[in-house]
């Protein structure tokens, strides 16, 4: 497993290197956040919303102005919770997901929305896999606040992720986020 991650990172690594002679701009985004695995309702509002932290990185070419490509990967080390799905420990989990972003830049201020798919892989504390590594998709957008101070700048996300065939049924997750923008 370690060295299937170790390929996918460096394939993409190689290739956001090529692409990013052609690019109009990279950008660098380091995040955190909350996500909720199921249902928002109002009683969980009510309740104090029981989701799940999330920590994670966004790699990101932009050609031209408008049209860009992202990479993210993803932590959470309180995904699901135990005894929704017989774990004996943690539910941890990991996303992966490769989006195409369009961007409505306004000076320093860049609104956009995203749309992609990748992957989802929860685990409990002894290693175990919960329910396989799912397919996903997902789909949301935010706000970008460009060199605010030199490369330096803020990122607003919300997001909802869909993983197929979780226990006969999909997954939905909506996850929100804010991180610091390096842009290059």
């Amino acid at each position: 497993m370690r060295n299937r991650c170790r390929e996918l990172l460096l394939l993409f690594f190689m290739a956001a290197a090529g692409l990013s002679g052609q690019a109009y701009a990279g950008e660098f985004t380091l995040y955190a956040g909350w996500a909720n695995p199921g249902k928002l309702t109002l009683a969980n509002v009510r309740t104090g919303l029981g989701g799940s932290t999330i920590y994670g990185v966004r790699l990101g070419s932009t050609f031209g102005r408008v049209i860009g490509l992202e990479q993210t990967i993803a932590f959470s080390p309180d995904f699901l919770r135990p005894e929704d799905f017989a774990a004996t420990g943690k539910v941890r989990g990991f996303i992966s997901n490769t989006n195409l972003v369009v961007n409505a830049p306004v000076g320093r201020l860049v609104p956009y929305a995203t749309a992609g798919i990748g992957w989802i892989k929860p685990f409990d504390s002894n290693s175990q896999l919960l329910f396989g590594t799912k397919f996903a998709v997902n789909y949301g957008g935010g706000l970008k606040f460009t060199r605010l101070a030199g490369p330096l700048g803020l990122r607003f996300d919300a997001r909802g992720y869909t993983a197929t065939g979780v226990f006969s049924r999909n997954l939905k997750i909506f996850e929100v986020s804010g991180g610091l923008l390096f842009s290059f």
